[in-house]
């Protein structure tokens, strides 16, 4: 029997210890009290910390078992993945006790979804893809249900759960049908069959339809028109704390394995697939928009707003070019400080599960609590696109690239959607600065402390890269152009 070489498994380092690490925090949780809840806490925070340092460590770029790549480009998505988990475990500290949760498999659960959604984007095959999105799902179907007493947040985790499970069986199906023409699953492999001369017209159709199942499985976890239709009431329904996490490492993994997918093992069809990922762009961004317009909850209003900046980022997939897959990373880093921030205030003036979620709420919150007030118009800000936040600059390289590509029409109804959500999201900004406070009984609380640190952070972020951008956008040029290499 050929004994195990250690020296191998080194490429999967940050998966074996944050896999190790997962189950080594749900054995100390499961002899916890509350009182140790923050403890768990930050046991959970140290290991993310681990993982991430783990993934920056210097190497070759390397490939485990034609399965699992150890690159730049998996690194990348180990980082902003950790960095995102991280900020949602600590707005997780003070908001879960508030809201009726003060035991249970939370942080555990969120741990395993960040290795989910790692695998995802270290896969070089689409079954070890799937099984890192069945990995990332399955713990954050039982993440939107935390709130068990709570009727919302069970119903958010059957909808997640229902839909999810039907997005997954067309993935797998696609998989199938790939795996059938091609006789692999690899995505090197499965590049190669499907750019051989003189591929039967018939072949060539079942192809063509495998891949676009693959595509709507992965449209599913990014919230793409018309498979956005769970995200609304499972961002309302779940915790806010969840609903952070969702839109920020959730929407990055998703997008982790699209882009890896669509660019490495789907570049032969990329002529008969441009055409539906262009009308996805470009209904995704503009049914995003105009549904936000009419919203008066700020988690449905934040969840229509999510669906917009899918149809943004798609653009960069349907350029496919090395520009436009770095500015698609450019743009999911940036996305994750600024929805960070607007989670972060939401969550740092909740006094209970269901508080601070409409709009209305936050009248006068400039006279209350000016700073929180001022970090709220940061975000809704560069959500819009207004300079020089980093959401001006994540839109400019994305527009750029696109325009590159020879999407103008893309790129025009893009502009038009970016003056179109500024209605909704200068909005909330009218409604902290120009509407009257609530009385003293109906005012919002203050601040927390945790949240308030990860507000401040993420406040300095989007402001810091959308001033100095460059250093991150030559992070993301080396990471995708290893994708390109692969």
């Amino acid at each position: 029997m050929q004994s195990l070489n250690v020296n191998s498994l080194l490429p999967i380092l940050p998966l074996l210890a944050g896999c190790a690490w997962a189950l080594l925090v749900l054995v100390v949780e499961m002899f916890s009290t509350s009182k140790r809840f923050t403890g768990i806490a930050w046991m959970s925070i140290l290991g993310l910390v681990g993982i991430a340092a783990l993934a920056v460590q210097p190497g070759p770029a390397t490939v485990y078992a034609d399965a699992l790549a150890n690159d730049s480009y998996t690194a990348f998505f180990t980082v902003l993945t950790c960095a995102m988990g991280a900020g949602a475990m600590l707005l997780s500290i003070e908001y879960l006790p508030a809201a009726g949760v003060n035991k249970g498999e939370y942080y555990p659960l969120m741990l395993f979804a960040i290795i989910g959604v790692i695998v995802m984007a270290a896969a070089t095959d689409l079954m070890v893809m799937f099984i890192g999105l069945e990995i990332m799902s399955m713990a954050v179907y039982v993440l939107a249900g935390i709130l068990r007493n709570d009727l919302r947040s069970n119903e958010a985790s059957l909808k997640y759960f229902l839909l999810g499970a039907f997005a997954s069986a067309l993935l797998l199906y696609g998989i199938a049908m790939l795996y059938a023409m091609t006789g692999s699953t690899t995505l090197a492999e499965i590049s190669a069959a499907l750019a051989r001369p003189g591929i039967a017209p018939g072949d060539h159709l079942v192809m063509v339809l495998g891949a676009g199942l693959v595509l709507i499985g992965l449209g599913f976890k990014i919230a793409a028109v018309p498979f956005h239709l769970w995200a609304p009431d499972v961002y309302e329904g779940a915790p806010s704390s969840v609903t952070a996490f969702m839109a920020t490492a959730v929407k990055a993994g998703g997008f982790a394995a699209l882009l890896r997918t669509a660019v490495v093992a789907f570049e032969p069809l990329h002529g008969d697939l441009e055409g539906v990922l262009w009308a996805s762009a470009a209904v995704t961004m503009t049914v995003g928009n105009l549904i936000a317009l009419r919203q008066t909850s700020l988690k449905r209003m934040l969840a229509y707003s999510s669906i917009a900046h899918t149809g943004y980022l798609l653009m960069g997939v349907v350029a496919g070019t090395d520009a436009a897959g770095s500015a698609v990373l450019f743009y999911l880093a940036g996305y994750g400080a600024m929805n960070m921030v607007a989670f972060g205030v939401m969550i740092a003036v909740a006094s209970g599960p269901r508080s601070a979620e409409k709009i209305s709420d936050y009248a006068g919150l400039s006279q209350t609590q000016p700073w929180l007030a001022a970090a709220m118009t940061v975000s809704m800000l560069s959500l819009t696109g207004i300079p020089p936040l980093v959401g001006f600059v994540g839109k400019l390289y994305l527009f750029q690239t696109a325009m590159q590509a020879g999407l103008f029409g893309l790129v025009i109804l893009a502009c038009f959607n970016s003056v179109v959500s500024a209605a909704y999201y200068l909005g909330v900004v009218r409604t902290m600065y120009f509407e009257a406070p609530p009385s003293a009984e109906n005012a919002l609380p203050r601040a927390s402390g945790y949240a308030s640190v990860v507000v401040a952070v993420a406040t300095v972020l989007t402001v810091l890269l959308g001033v100095v951008p460059a250093s991150v956008l030559a992070a993301t040029a080396r990471a995708f152009k290893v994708v390109l290499l692969g």
